[in-house]
């Protein structure tokens, strides 16, 4: 809805050469005629060219109907409201809920301009991310940060180029080479779990910070089933890729805004030049990965030749004639994508675990139970952990690695019935999406994993569709990897449960969300280690 003091805002600023032109001619009747036509015709143009593009549109929008939060500001219109939290997670959830609406809401951007509309439904989101998922593309500025970290992978693809690429990953992504890959992954896991033990014997009262450590063990896995390479950083903290990516992923980048500008809009090698700064030493990291990234594409190429091999590239390699670009931008999206996400979730997930050790012992009971005491397992045998699922489910819904994702309109499309303008930008909570009361029950926001076990609903979480859940999003642009990531993260969680009671080493200390495109705790996650194998009271 348009609200008055954007309507007061927009009819001043565009009355303002109007008015200086009345102004003048009330003190001098001849004005119009001694001033210069050449000066007076371009304000006149350069103003009629800023009345179409900013005003006109406010007034005239399809989506000038849409309802918009009450709290508003002259200037910065709802942007003050976004900016109040980044990654936007609670944030953006509050302002759903408490703003009636009909599965689309519209905030204004700087000086009421925009507006961003945010589906707030399943249908609305379903039909923006499935419906009619090629009319929107990754905003520019996105496209450009994320492609310096992902390379042109099947995360920035858009349209024929996207449905391409996706079609020659998803041989790797079968259901079957998934679950060959759970042995891997458990002994990954058990590795990991022997690793941790060893740092926790050394470390002041058992303290561990557990997010960096995850990282090292999920890329691990990821360099293992992705290239067909052990890259060992668990065991090895010089590792190359492990430093690199935990340069990049480090949260100690400064405040967030000007480091998305600068990564976004200026190009590599001068942000490179900026010596001493924290920019300087993340892009110089960025580079370094690709010529790492590169080599490890040549290397694969050439042993490829030889051997069978079932990794993912392999099976891309196999599956067309690709370039060595190519290959390396599905390397780089599938190195980063696939282990930050899944270590977030991971990290996350210790810390519920943390504040509930009622859960946690259930938890630990069913796998000592299914799984205790065996060194391999397979498939079928973590299919067997019910309680294990939906312990998973209920993290991956509650905490979502990725908590937005932004669209921007390609071309004049539809939400329902409201008309979108090309240009118009969409984000979709993902957060939100998992935590609306409306959709979830009043316990929406409490970690409670009997609601994938309990009830009619229960495989769906208590939800009435498939399409609540949205931490893989849905349609054409869902997450290729879930399959493998949902697995992943089971085994890495059983290994660990079996061997460690979790506490936190700090329980009155505030646990802030923080991140720019995966969540992370904003000062790491230190959790204290009990090494069950050790004969440590539970």
């Amino acid at each position: 809805m348009l609200t008055w003091k954007g309507v007061v805002w927009h009819v001043g600023v565009a009355s303002l050469l109007p008015g200086y032109f009345a102004f003048r001619l009330a003190l001098n009747s001849q004005y119009l005629y001694e001033c210069s036509t050449v000066r007076t015709a371009l304000l006149v143009i350069l103003w009629m060219w800023w009345v179409s593009r900013m005003h006109v549109p406010y007034f005239t929008s399809p989506l000038r109907h849409l309802p918009n939060p009450r709290e508003d500001r002259f200037f910065v219109a709802h942007e003050y409201l976004l900016r109040q939290q980044v990654p936007l997670t609670s944030k953006i959830l509050e302002i759903i809920r408490d703003t009636p609406n009909d599965g689309l809401l519209a905030l204004y951007s700087l000086f009421h301009s925009g507006p961003t509309i945010f589906p707030t439904s399943p249908d609305a989101v379903m039909e923006m991310v499935n419906g009619r998922s090629y009319d929107w593309h990754k905003p520019g500025a996105d496209a450009r940060f994320l492609r310096r970290i992902l390379g042109n992978g099947l995360v920035i693809a858009e349209d024929q180029s996207h449905k391409s690429m996706r079609k020659s990953v998803a041989p790797a992504f079968a259901g079957k080479h998934i679950r060959d890959l759970v042995p891997l992954f458990y002994e990954k896991g058990r590795a990991f779990a022997d690793v941790l033990a060893s740092k926790s014997d050394s470390a002041p009262d058992s303290v561990i910070e557990i997010m960096g450590q995850m990282s090292r063990v999920t890329l691990d896995i990821i360099g293992s089933a992705g290239i067909g390479m052990d890259f060992d950083t668990i065991h090895n903290d010089e590792n190359r890729l492990g430093q690199l990516y935990e340069t990049i992923t480090s949260p100690d980048r400064g405040p967030i805004v000007p480091f998305f500008l600068i990564h976004a809009f200026i190009p590599p090698f001068l942000v490179r030049k900026m010596y001493g700064t924290r920019y300087a030493k993340i892009a110089n990291a960025i580079y370094e990965l690709r010529r790492e990234v590169r080599n490890l594409v040549a290397e694969k190429k050439a042993s490829i030749e030889k051997t069978q091999q079932k990794d993912i590239i392999a099976i891309i390699m196999q599956s067309g004639d690709f370039s060595d670009e190519y290959l390396c931008d599905q390397l780089l999206t599938f190195l980063a994508a696939g282990h930050d996400t899944t270590a977030s979730a991971l990290t996350w997930t210790l810390y519920m675990l943390s504040l509930h050790p009622d859960k946690q012992k259930r938890l630990r009971e069913e796998c000592q139970e299914a799984v205790g005491g065996l060194h391999e397992i397979d498939a079928d045998q973590l299919d067997r952990l019910p309680y294990m699922t939906a312990v998973c489910n209920e993290m991956l819904r509650l905490y979502p690695p990725v908590p937005v994702t932004a669209r921007k309109a390609v071309v004049d499309t539809r939400i329902g019935d409201v008309v979108v303008p090309k240009g118009t930008l969409g984000v979709v909570s993902i957060w939100a999406a998992n935590r609306m009361p409306s959709l979830w029950g009043e316990d929406a926001d409490e970690f409670r994993p009997d609601r994938w076990l309990d009830g009619a609903q229960a495989t769906l979480g208590g939800a009435q569709s498939s399409n609540i859940f949205s931490t893989f999003l849905h349609g054409p642009r869902s997450c290729i990897g879930q399959s493998f990531a949902r697995a992943e993260m089971k085994c890495l969680l059983l290994a660990l449960i079996l061997r460690f009671q979790f506490e936190l080493a700090d329980p009155t200390a505030e646990v802030k969300v923080s991140g720019f495109v995966s969540i992370k705790p904003a000062d790491g996650m230190r959790l204290k280690l009990r090494d069950l194998a050790n004969g440590q009271k539970q």
